[in-house]
């Protein structure tokens, strides 16, 4: 379960990033959706990747 956290926390950064977004460019429909999926995969992946490689990670 401890290594499901980075990603689940930068996939929660990326939702919220996608609301902010959503919301100041007032998209509906397709181009949200595809905003909220792509930045809540993004997100998850990036954060997982960035911790992976810190060499303190045990």
């Amino acid at each position: 379960m401890k290594d499901y956290l980075p990603y689940a926390a930068g996939a929660l950064a990326g939702l919220l990033v996608a609301f902010l977004l959503s919301s100041l460019l007032a998209l509906t429909e397709t181009p949200q959706l595809i905003l909220f999926a792509s930045l809540t995969a993004i997100g998850g992946a990036l954060v997982e990747r960035i911790c992976r490689r810190r060499p303190n990670n045990s």
